[in-house]
């Protein structure tokens, strides 16, 4: 009554806080109850405690924890679990070894263990049950060949013989593996030697002939438990799964009902598993009726059968208020499988994120006084971490060993995503080890989210640990594409540790994706570590993965730049990229570009040299890539000697000379570009735009601004259109210096022929400040327009321009370039902090005039 007085208080003022919603549907909660966490907790913790657990759980426990805890003996660390059960000084029984089995079922290598180490005891022998155990966990665990290869073998049952005999052994295990043909003939040689199974080995292979369909066999073997006088509940239950399977469902209600008169109490489990067959087939008017009328009886157990139709009824969605659910289970009160029909509605109201309706349910159990199990716990914890109830949560998980509480896999992972979620990183990184300690696999899922939130938050040392901890014990997920341990690792220059985790990844079957890949080249890049760079880009390709065009280029730039001057790598790098791509001469052109990238133009000649060495002829954008080589470099003769060599032999293009002339404006060497520029004319070739642009430029740079008009007036007459570039450059250079002006004004012929250069003329007048501006100079982009497109640029000298002399224009100015679809940058934004700050000087200076004027006129006054 204390107990119960206290859940009320406590649920009256949890539901308060929240506006007292409806009592008759509790699944119209949209959040959970905003609850005082210690006092929930405390109450929470009472009540998993009554679940009193015998002495023997503890000693359980002790035992799971034995078997899956790693030893630290060397060579003996295989054995060593031996040693610590042995001196725990057990007394085994069927029973305490059918609890173990069944409590560590979950972790196989744990139970295989364990049974060995049982058979090796002095005074036990294992039974046909253990034997049925063991051989069922295997079959859960989809172990079939491991039963089989345990079955064929000839010493297979050495140490297991005193009780058990071999033949009966063979047929159970057969049977439980699904191989009812050896099974069979197995029972067959028995029978032909005079001996026979006992009830237990019949039943077992009953069920099983039942499970592989085999319902002629079924009749059979039923027919020689009959003469032997075996039949009991079991049998009845396997007949009314046969019938269930055949689809004679009406047939196998007719069997219970007329065995109701003379054996009621051995109808409970046939009852359960009719009653999962009709609610299958959605016929739940029938199966509520089979369990009334049988109910009537009062002697048959209805626990399990009550338990599959309220999980049915759950799963159908016809118990999704608290009447509903409450109307079904009052009658059933003080049976023992009640608390499974409320972990079932939890569950489904958990899956549906209803958290009010499973605190709601949670505080109902805890009134009624229903004990709760292992899943309740479980839920409880995971209704704690989808509630924000992250304190909790971990109180809870924490106070496990003192309420018998055993996580789940599910409870781990949603603890852990709840604490990376809250940035409780090594919280959530104790828990996972925990788990692994345990046993527990957590999945990809769980893994790559404390993965990534450990590198999140600075702790990629941690996620490098979690690693190789979950590589030594075979836990590391196989699919780990989202997982941001290498990056993190590469970015925080910790390659080696990086490349020793993806190592980890290859041994335990882990794919390295190609953004791993990616990083890890990138990271040895950065460390200048071109021997590693080269092995990663070459795995990369093995595993079928393409590198781009740039990440050749910087593995090679960076292999050429190694200190080092051994040329094996980049030899063998080049060999390999050979053997696999079809265009020879395309994979030599790459190498010698990222020479050239690397500031070592001879091995990019070697390379150049090799092409036509081993029966290839170079290409012009050999050729051309070889020379931007040389130019880039600042080896000005070399690249003459080479364009000299290419003229001699014929092979000179176009392209050749715009490369030739560009790298040498870039080389500070004008007057032998505007040389090559005029051989290029004399043999009729058209310059490129760029070679204008760029010639341009280092003019005007030079101040040599006759020669800089002169080439614009030469290229405006070859039919081409002024591009934005020429044209910044003249009025940026207008607003330095008058020069420009000048050396335009000498071009009056040409304004006559082409109109737009008379109004450039005009423009570069009024940027140098020798031309009056005819309208507001804030719309002088419409004139610009006119002469050459604009850009971003041009508006940025125009603002500046409209700084100068207007201040208060820019900002109206600035809304007109946004509606004309340019987006200001960084450069804009200068350009305003200089007008506001004119403005604001202006402004100052005003209202210090005004303070000055009042207070002489005070004066006067006075």
């Amino acid at each position: 009554m204390l107990l119960r007085r206290r859940i009320l208080s406590l649920t009256a003022s949890l539901r308060s806080c929240n506006h007292t919603p409806s009592p008759s549907n509790f699944s119209s909660y949209a959040n959970p109850p905003i609850a005082a966490g210690d006092i929930l907790i405390r109450e929470v913790k009472d009540w998993f405690k009554r679940d009193s657990l015998p002495q023997s759980h503890d000693l359980i426990n002790r035992i799971s924890d034995i078997l899956k805890s790693p030893s630290n003996d060397g060579d003996d660390d295989d054995r060593a679990f031996y040693r610590h059960l042995t001196a725990l000084r057990l007394r085994l029984t069927e029973k305490f070894v059918l609890d173990v089995l069944n409590h560590t079922r979950y972790d196989l290598h744990s139970c295989l263990k364990f049974f060995d180490w049982a058979a090796h005891q002095p005074g036990f022998h294992h039974t046909r049950a253990t034997f049925h155990a063991i051989f069922k966990i295997l079959r859960g665990a989809n172990h079939f060949r491991l039963i089989i290869e345990f079955l064929d073998g000839s010493d297979g049952f050495e140490g297991y013989r005193h009780s058990l005999r071999l033949c009966d052994a063979l047929v159970i295990g057969y049977a439980v593996a699904g191989r009812t043909d050896v099974a069979l003939q197995h029972f067959g040689h028995m029978r032909f030697r005079g001996l026979d199974l006992d009830t237990f080995g019949y039943h077992v292979l009953l069920n099983a002939l039942v499970e592989e369909k085999c319902f002629d066999t079924v009749d059979v073997i039923y027919d020689q438990i009959s003469a032997r006088g075996f039949v009991c509940a079991v049998t009845h239950s396997i007949l009314v799964k046969k019938m269930c399977k055949q689809g004679e469902v009406d047939e196998a209600e007719g069997y219970l009902r007329n065995l109701l008169p003379d054996d009621p109490g051995g109808c409970g489990a046939g009852l359960g598993i009719l009653i999962d067959s009709l609610c299958s087939q959605e016929k739940f008017q029938k199966a509520t009726k089979l369990l009334d009328d049988i109910k009537v009886v009062g002697t048959v157990p209805m626990d399990r059968a009550y338990s599959i139709w309220i999980k049915a009824l759950i799963g159908a969605g016809f118990l999704n208020n608290i009447e509903g659910f409450l109307q079904q289970i009052s009658p059933l009160e003080g049976c023992e499988i009640e608390v499974v029909r409320y972990n079932s509605l939890i569950s489904k109201l958990l899956k549906e994120n209803n958290l009010g309706s499973v605190y709601d349910i949670l505080t109902e159990m805890m009134v009624r006084g229903v004990l709760p199990n292992k899943k309740t716990m479980n839920a409880a914890l995971c209704f704690f971490c989808k509630a924000g109830l992250v304190d909790e949560a971990l109180e809870l998980y924490r106070s496990r060993a003192e309420i018998g509480f055993a996580p789940t896999s599910m409870s781990y992972s949603y603890l852990v995503r709840t604490l990376c979620g809250e940035r409780r990183v090594e919280q959530a990184y104790d828990v996972f080890k925990g788990a692994m300690d345990r046993g527990h696999f957590l999945g990809a899922k769980t893994f790559c989210v404390l993965a990534n939130a450990l590198c999140w938050n600075g702790k990629a040392d941690l996620a490098k640990e979690l690693v190789i901890v979950a590589s030594e014990r075979d836990a590391l997920p196989k699919f780990l594409g989202g997982c941001k341990v290498i990056p993190a690792l590469c970015d925080a220059g910790k390659v080696d540790d990086a490349i020793l985790i993806n190592e980890l990844f290859n041994r335990s079957g882990v794919a390295t994706t190609f953004g791993m890949f990616i990083s890890l080249i990138y990271g040895s890049i950065r460390l200048m570590r071109g021997d590693k760079a080269a092995k990663l880009i070459v795995r990369m390709q093995e595993k079928g993965y393409t590198p781009t065009y740039s990440l050749y280029r910087n593995v090679i730039r960076c292999v050429c730049a190694m200190e080092s001057g051994d040329r094996s790598c980049f030899t063998t790098l080049l060999n390999y990229q050979l053997t696999r791509w079809e265009h020879k001469v395309g994979t030599y052109n790459l190498f010698i570009e990222g020479a050239g990238f690397a500031g070592n133009p001879k091995l990019a000649r070697l390379v150049y040299d090799l092409i036509g060495r081993n029966g290839f002829t170079p290409t012009l954008d050999s050729n051309v890539i070889m020379l931007q080589c040389y130019l880039k470099n600042e080896r000005i003769a070399d690249a003459l000697h080479f364009f000299y060599e290419l003229r001699e032999k014929g092979e000179v293009k176009r392209r050749l000379y715009h490369v030739m002339i560009v790298g040498l404006c870039r080389a500070n060497r004008l007057d032998d570009a505007i040389h090559f520029l005029e051989d290029m004319k004399g043999e009729g070739r058209q310059p490129s735009i760029e070679c204008y642009e760029v010639l341009v430029q280092k003019l005007c740079n030079r101040e040599r601004y006759e020669e800089a008009v002169g080439l614009v007036n030469e290229f405006r007459k070859s039919g081409r259109r002024i591009t934005s570039f020429i044209g910044n450059v003249l009025l940026y250079n207008a607003i330095k210096s008058k020069g420009v002006y000048e050396a335009w004004t000498r071009m009056r012929d040409v304004e006559e022929k082409i109109p737009e250069m008379k109004a450039l003329g005009e423009l570069i007048g009024v940027f140098s400040g020798r031309v009056e501006m005819e309208g507001e100079l804030k719309r002088l982009d419409e004139v610009i327009e006119k002469c050459y497109p604009l850009d971003m640029y041009t508006y940025n000298m125009l603002l500046k321009r409209v700084v100068m002399n207007q201040a208060e224009d820019a900002f109206e100015l600035v809304e007109r370039i946004a509606r004309r679809g340019y987006k200001p940058n960084e450069r804009t934004e200068r350009i305003l902090d200089r007008a506001r700050c004119i403005l604001g000087n202006l402004n100052s200076r005003s209202s210090l005039g005004m303070s000055g004027w009042d207070n002489r006129q005070g004066q006067l006054e006075y």
